[in-house]
């Protein structure tokens, strides 16, 4: 079960990463939220990039409380935005070459932002390409030869091109990022610090796109409570027979 591999701890996640790197080893790294799970439960190949070929960590309100409440008392809330931002600022310290693929910028302004902000950057891709498209953009990546790649892309879309990536040469780190490029570059605005440290920027994002993600949370989040709930009463009746026998 997908609580099982969850990383929980930041320096977790930042050793994992950071030692894929200077052993030139393969990582596929992720972040799992109540969004997330919703996908995980209803996509198959999604989840069976999740339960084997991924790192994953736990991220956001939603994961947090199902973990703490029900699978594991100490754990910490670990924020998927600051968790990426903490990640590249690891990667611009140690100069890593990183590329980056998702949202719709130019690629001037990507060029400007990424060396005002000093991250080695070496190239980009809009990530709203076509399928027909994915061949080229994977070799156009390839020839960038980064050391990271960056997808920012939406779940699962970004997970699935991700091992679509990493299949095209033996070593790669990949970090999938969701719309975090779109809020490192400034050009979406997120909720007040006090909002997200009370766990309402869900609410914040609803009214700020609220065609885009009404269904992601009105629906999403009740959704995802009813099926944790409904996971942790199969276990303790599970528990209970097994006692009995």
């Amino acid at each position: 079960m997908i609580f099982n591999k969850l990383l929980t701890d930041p320096e977790e996640i930042k050793s994992k990463l950071f030692d894929s790197i200077e052993r030139n080893e393969s990582l596929l790294l992720t972040y799992f939220n109540q969004h997330c799970f919703n996908i995980y439960t209803k996509n198959f190949v999604y989840k069976k990039l999740i339960d084997s070929d991924f790192t994953v960590y736990q991220a956001d309100l939603g994961m947090y409380l199902a973990l703490k409440l029900f699978f594991i008392k100490k754990i910490k809330r670990i924020d998927a935005t600051k968790m990426n931002g903490v990640i590249l600022s690891g990667l611009i310290s140690r100069k890593y070459t990183v590329a980056m693929v998702g949202g719709n910028f130019n690629e001037e302004f990507i060029r400007r932002e990424t060396n005002k902000r000093g991250v080695n950057f070496v190239g980009y891709y809009n990530g709203f390409f076509n399928e027909p498209k994915t061949e080229n953009v994977i070799e156009y990546l390839n020839n960038l030869n980064a050391q990271v790649y960056i997808l920012g892309m939406g779940v699962p879309r970004q997970e699935l091109f991700a091992e679509k990536l990493s299949q095209s040469q033996s070593y790669k780190v990949i970090i999938c990022v969701g719309n975090f490029l779109e809020f490192y570059f400034g050009t979406k605005k997120r909720a007040p610090v006090f909002i997200q440290n009370v766990g309402f920027e869900w609410l914040f994002r609803l009214f700020s796109e609220p065609r885009r993600l009404w269904g992601r949370y009105l629906i999403g989040i009740p959704l995802f409570f009813y099926r944790i709930i409904r996971i942790k009463f199969q276990r303790s009746k599970l528990f209970s027979v097994k006692k009995l026998t």
